[in-house]
Parts: structure tokens; sequence; C-alpha cells
């Protein structure tokens, strides 16, 4: 099991607008779940690990955005049920390593959060791999990738493509 994050960042480093609406989209005909290789991405994925941020407005959505993953949610307050959905909670990113570890799936686990989960895990040593598509816009202002302190993170390439709208999708290991 590797945890990995696929996040969409724009060329001066934002991941969200002021208002948290995602980099993702601000892309014109960006369609959530199919574009800059998404399906592939989550085909290899059994479980999705987020922050309630990310986690209260999917319940919203016409459908549930992960059917048939396991859900891992970092909070404080207990979550409403999403039928046929197995859903683990705490404010503990080590609990949540913890069940994710116990539960033994075959495949990944797809860190959705943004920067104050992606850091959590990564501060545990637990983000293997961060996989970053550059989009070409500039936002300006927003929620950046990295959170302000601490130390440099040394990143290793291992893969890279182009999407038609000049997107680049960036893949790197973390260096513990």
């Amino acid at each position: 099991m590797e945890i990995r994050t696929h996040i969409g960042v724009s060329v001066d480093g934002f991941v969200a607008t002021p208002e948290g609406r995602p980099a993702f989209l601000s892309m014109p005909g960006f369609v959530p779940g199919e574009s800059h290789g998404h399906p592939g991405f989550i085909e290899g994925c059994d479980a999705v690990l987020m922050g309630r941020t990310t986690f209260e407005p999917a319940l919203g959505a016409p459908r549930w955005p992960w059917p048939e993953k396991r859900v891992y949610v970092l909070t404080s307050r207990p979550l409403p049920e999403v039928e046929g959905v197995e859903i683990a909670f705490s404010d503990s990113p080590e609990d949540l390593l913890e069940l994710m570890r116990r539960a033994d799936f075959p495949g990944d686990v797809h860190l959705v959060g943004g920067p104050q989960t992606i850091e959590a895990f990564r501060a545990l040593g637990a983000l293997d791999r961060l996989e970053v598509v550059v989009l070409p816009v500039l936002l300006r202002e927003g929620l950046p990738l990295s959170p302000d302190g601490g130390h440099p993170l040394h990143l290793t390439l291992d893969a890279q493509r182009v999407f038609e709208d000049g997107a680049i999708e960036l893949v790197y290991a973390i260096s513990q």
C-alpha cells in the first residue's frame, strides 16, 4: 500500500482559490473524475483519505465520487453515514494510518485532502508519492500547495506527461 496524492496546482503554486474552489476547476473543459489522468490514477487505489473539508462537499455531489473505495477521514467530529460506503474517521493521522495498514487492501490510498492533510501524512513519513498536475493558469491568490515553514522536502521525479490542454503531470517519490 502506498499513499499517493494527485492534485492540481496553478503555475503560481495554488491548489485552490481563496474560496476553496480546487485549481482543477479553473481549467476550461475540466471534467471531474475524467480529466488529467484521474481514471488511470484512481484505478490503482482501493481507498481514499481526506480531511473533513474535502469530505463534506462530496456529500452534496450528484453521485458519490469514490464508489467501491474505502474512505478514511481526518476529523474530530462524527460524520454522517453514506449508504453503501465504509467510512473510518479519526482526529489522529497516526490512528488512520494504523487503520489503513490493518485493513490490508491490495491497492493504494488516494490522499484527496488539501495541503494540511497532505502535510499531516508527510510528517509521519507516510506519503509515498506526490503527483502534481501543473495547470497552465495563474490564480494569483489562494491556498498554496505547501504550508509555510518547515524543512525542505526533497523529491525524486519518477514520471511526467503532458496533457492536450498544456497541463503537465509530474510524479514524485518522496525522499524520506
